[in-house]
């Protein structure tokens, strides 16, 4: 295994194949589509190589994985807006307040995954 797989990474990808495996029923994968917000933890590059890594022997041996990256978007509790952040300044952009909320940029999740006919 390439020595910049993070574990971290590989331990995702080996219950995401759980699931994918599952939902497939033996029926070639084609592509997988996965969401990752900015926040998760996740670092796209290594989950790609770790899926790369892994699919090797499995329904997923010749899909590709499109990764699409979630912003950090906030609600505020002050002005009732909801913005997307850059960086890590959680005040609200419209009114400065620090009442916020963040409403996405923590999630992964599978968001399809694209069969073989």
């Amino acid at each position: 295994m390439k020595d910049y797989i993070k574990m971290h990474e590989l331990s995702i990808v080996q219950s995401m194949m759980k699931i994918i495996e599952k939902h497939a029923k033996n029926r070639e994968v084609e592509r997988l589509v996965v969401k990752i917000g900015k926040m998760s933890g996740i670092e796209p590059y290594f989950l790609k190589e770790s899926f790369d890594f892994f699919k090797e022997g499995t329904v997923c041996a010749n899909a590709e994985m499109e990764i699409i990256e979630v912003n950090i978007k906030i609600k505020c509790f002050e002005c009732g807006s909801e913005s997307e952040i850059k960086g890590f300044d959680f005040h609200c952009p419209v009114c400065g307040s620090e009442k916020t909320k963040i409403i996405s940029g923590e999630e992964m999740h599978i968001e399809y995954i694209e069969l073989k006919e």
